[in-house]
């Protein structure tokens, strides 16, 4: 059945229903944990950058709020809905978090919602520290999170969920190759006029044991590792692994 559709790449119609897909999300309470996490840390941050800025939820609230915010994803189509929310002091840019370089230093780098686990090597999740410790200055926080084994195993694998978005209906198929810790999941749209496409989204899960030796050998230093947006230790339960960085 997949064949007959038409494949596209990730986020190309996925990008003007992913808000809506969303709705359950409190953004706003997940806002108010980052901005705890880089006020813990930052004694006056005023320059941040997020990496995978998706549809562009916490840059708008970050410029809401003053602070002057840089958003970074290389999905045309997910900027083209953040470019709505870009006003104020909330830029966004096309770029990927592997090979970005620039000129201004942030106090303030984060990067939420899986993004990591879209890299599916370890030397890709290097590379993206090397970068973004060259846009560190020496009070800089880095903060990235990772969803774990557990969330894939009992909230994805082998399950199907259905949205409905302006006319189209939506089918999300998941599967986890455990050998390989990789997760595939399919989205299918199938439109008004009868047509249907189909993306790909391939991620990878990772281990606390194997991010931390990378953090080091790139001369950062891993202050904490907390679960699920809240201050307390990661577990066996834990759904997000929120990593909490500095350089050395």
């Amino acid at each position: 059945m997949r064949c007959k559709n038409t494949f596209m790449k990730p986020y190309t119609d996925l990008a003007p229903a992913y808000d809506s897909m969303l709705r359950h999300v409190d953004y706003e309470k997940w806002y108010q944990y980052l901005k705890s996490i880089m006020h813990n840390f930052i004694l006056e941050p005023s320059l941040l950058l997020e990496l995978g800025c998706g549809t562009g939820r916490f840059g708008a609230k970050f410029s809401r709020d003053d602070y002057n915010i840089y958003g970074m994803d290389r999905s045309i189509e997910m900027l083209r809905v953040a470019r709505a929310r870009a006003f104020k002091n909330f830029h966004i840019f096309c770029g990927d978090i592997t090979q970005y370089s620039l000129k201004q230093k942030f106090d303030f780098i984060f990067s939420v919602h899986d993004t990591m686990n879209y890299l599916t090597s370890i030397d890709d999740i290097r590379k993206v520290l090397q970068h973004t410790r060259e846009v560190m200055n020496r009070y800089s926080i880095f903060m990235f999170d990772m969803t774990s084994e557990y969330n894939i195993l009992n909230n994805f694998d082998g399950k199907t969920t259905r949205y409905t978005s302006g006319g189209t209906r939506i089918l999300w198929d998941n599967e986890y190759d455990e050998k390989n810790k990789l997760v595939y999941s399919y989205l299918t749209f199938k439109k008004p006029d009868g047509t249907s496409t189909m993306e790909t989204h391939v991620q990878r899960i990772y281990e606390i044991d194997e991010i931390e030796p990378i953090i080091r050998e790139e001369k950062l230093e891993l202050i904490d590792v907390f679960s699920d947006y809240t201050f307390a230790p990661v577990y066996d339960k834990t759904v997000m692994s929120n990593f909490v960085l500095r350089k050395r």
